[in-house]
């Protein structure tokens, strides 16, 4: 009975596709159901339901849907798979297949119809799908797994709009190959360039995809020196004024498939990128005597130094084997260690040694793998040449600056374990320029890689320098007389050597949070507020005193803006400093005459969150 409605439902299907014009769509269903009829001679009848929609839809001169023909496909595989004794399977408590065995020889067509029905999945095998599956036992696999385990190389599968359809490989090659199919995505990027992008992917298109990518930017910065690190160079001019004001933008057209692909693996590399915060303190220590080679940090009380062996010295570049810093003996070169304790415990321990002076205490935020870098300094100024023609006519030439002071550039690398890995490069120059006007240039220097723990701080030392300071004595009315005046007044010069000390924590910024401007703001601000607060009293009155000098000598040169910044300088170091109190007032006052009587309230608002240990902790 089974086969004969079969047979009848496709003489109905054959007759509407003749009259009615539905063209392939009905002929694949009445191949379906021939096949059908082939496989399933002799077993039970097909529901009465499904022939009965079918005759009626044909006699109505309805179109057949397609989504009613796979219904339909669907629902006989689940009769024909549940009856058919030829597969057994096992499934655990959420219907993963446990073991699945299918009989030898099984055709294909059986195979998707019983894990159809087994899965309550649409599995739409084409006309041309059939023959013996290869394989016959399965364990412990998914319905996916199953799947491509049952198709094997010959056929290929596509998920669309909730239907599996299933094809031998020669259709799968001609539809792959339709270039009807291919469509245009554009991705928009964020943090990864688009020519980077474009170099990750290109391998991930098909032989007909195309990739297109919006133009770089440009990277330099207006105002940057053109040469990087080096010490000369002229001022670079471009600053990105004509670059793609938009995101970086990447465009592929391909066939979906394809595009699915790139979107995936872009959805990986574009993300954001971590950060290091590295908080630098530059100081310079007068060296006394018995410190001819330079501060034995190895010594210092409280601080626990791990030493950085064979660090080559600057003088003949031959290494020297150093225990911590200088070890037992005392020695020439340059001198790198870590210390996983609080640096300010080491700047109050050379506090107790020797006069020590904090030249910068800067705070760079660095993105992952770019470099960062500060100057203490000037831009020394100089021409390059000077041609003079046939006529006797001189040309000047170009204006060059040398840059001199301490210099710090590092380039952070974040590991996934914690470690940073840092590239270093310290100096320390001076320059004079010679009766011809060419730049001779005392350097110091060194470059390093560094792997420290987050939160660790990096001490470099040995960066040595002379500080000539000259004194004028006489005697008083007898010194100020032309020609004989010279015998009651004299000029000494004396010279200190002083060594460079860097202290570099870096630690790691990642979650979103921690890059707010205003909390990350204040904890700096707490930290550097608890960083003075562990320096000795002398420490702190130096400091203050030498920013309170600067402040009196901007404000009577009229920069009172400056003279302010320096003011709050003092105050942050020593918030009782009474001039300086006075002197912000008086500079408030004149500004901003509105304000100057919110000045006393506001200093004892901070005075007051500061003593509140409002600390924020990582």
């Amino acid at each position: 009975m089974k086969y004969v409605k079969t047979l009848l439902l496709a003489a109905i299907l054959t007759f509407a596709a003749t009259n009615f014009g539905f063209g392939e769509d009905v002929n694949d269903v009445n191949a379906v159901a021939v096949a059908q009829a082939d496989t399933s001679a002799g077993s039970e009848a097909v529901d009465t339901s499904t022939v009965k929609i079918a005759e009626d839809q044909a006699q109505q001169g309805g179109e057949v849907s397609e989504a009613a023909q796979e219904s339909a496909a669907v629902e006989q595989a689940q009769q024909d798979g549940a009856q058919s004794g030829s597969v057994s399977v096992q499934t655990d408590a959420s219907g993963d297949i446990q073991s699945l065995t299918f009989s030898k020889g099984m055709s294909i067509r059986d195979a998707l119809r019983f894990l159809s029905a087994q899965y309550h999945r649409n599995i739409v095998p084409s006309v041309k799908v059939d023959g013996p599956i290869t394989v016959t036992n399965l364990y412990d696999v998914s319905f996916d797994e199953a799947l491509v385990a049952i198709c094997g190389r010959d056929y290929n599968y596509n998920e669309e709009s909730g239907f599996i359809k299933v094809y031998t490989s020669d259709e799968w090659k001609k539809i792959q190959s339709d270039k009807s199919r291919m469509e245009y995505r554009v991705f928009t990027l964020y943090y990864i360039t688009a020519e980077d992008a474009a170099k990750l992917v290109v391998a991930l298109k098909s032989e007909f995809g195309s990739i297109a990518v919006s133009t770089p930017a440009e990277r330099e910065i207006s105002g940057a020196v053109a040469d990087g690190a080096n010490t000369g160079g002229a001022l670079a001019t471009t600053g990105g004024g004509d670059s793609f004001a938009n995101n970086d933008t990447l465009v592929m057209h391909d066939f979906p498939e394809y595009i699915a692909k790139v979107e995936a693996v872009l959805a990986k590399v574009d993300t954001r990128p971590k950060q290091v915060l590295v908080e630098a303190t530059i100081m310079s220590a007068t060296l006394q005597e018995g410190m001819e080679f330079g501060v034995d940090l190895n010594f210092l009380a409280g601080v626990n130094l791990t030493s950085i062996s064979d660090i080559p010295d600057i003088t003949d570049g031959t290494p020297i084997a150093t225990s911590g810093f200088a070890g037992t003996e005392s020695g020439s070169g340059l001198k790198v260690g870590v210390t996983s304790g609080d640096f300010t415990a080491l700047i109050t321990a050379l506090e107790t040694i020797t006069d020590t002076t904090i030249l910068a205490n800067p705070k760079i935020l660095a993105v992952n793998k770019q470099e960062g870098s500060v100057l203490i300094g000037q831009n020394l100024g100089y021409r390059s040449s000077t041609s003079v023609s046939g006529s006797g006519v001189a040309t000047e030439g170009e204006v060059k600056f040398l840059k001199t002071g301490t210099q710090l550039v590092f380039r952070p690398y974040i590991g996934s374990d914690g470690y940073i890995r840092m590239e270093i490069y310290p100096k320390d120059s001076t320059a004079e320029l010679d009766d011809d006007g060419v730049p001779t240039e005392t350097t110091t220097e060194l470059k390093s890689n560094i792997m420290v723990r987050e939160g660790e701080t990096i001490v470099i030392g040995g960066l040595f320098r002379d500080a000539t300071t000259s004194s004028k004595n006489q005697v008083p009315i007898l010194g100020d007389i032309p020609i004989i005046g010279a015998a009651f007044r004299s000029t000494t010069n004396s010279v200190k050597k002083q060594e460079v000390i860097i202290l570099l924590t870096p630690h790691i910024i990642d979650a979103a949070n921690q890059t707010d401007g205003v909390a990350r703001a204040e904890d700096i601000s707490r930290k550097r507020y608890g960083a003075v607060k562990s320096l000795d009293f002398i420490s702190r009155a130096r400091i203050a005193e030498e920013h309170y000098a600067k402040a009196v000598d901007c404000y009577y040169k009229g920069d009172k803006a400056k003279a302010l910044v320096e003011v709050q300088a003092v105050l942050a170091t020593h918030p009782t400093h009474y001039e300086a109190t006075a002197l912000k007032d008086k500079i408030v006052r004149e500004t901003s005459p509105d304000d100057s009587k919110l000045t006393n309230r506001i200093m004892i608002d901070k005075m007051n969150r500061e003593q509140a240990g409002n600390w924020l902790r990582r």
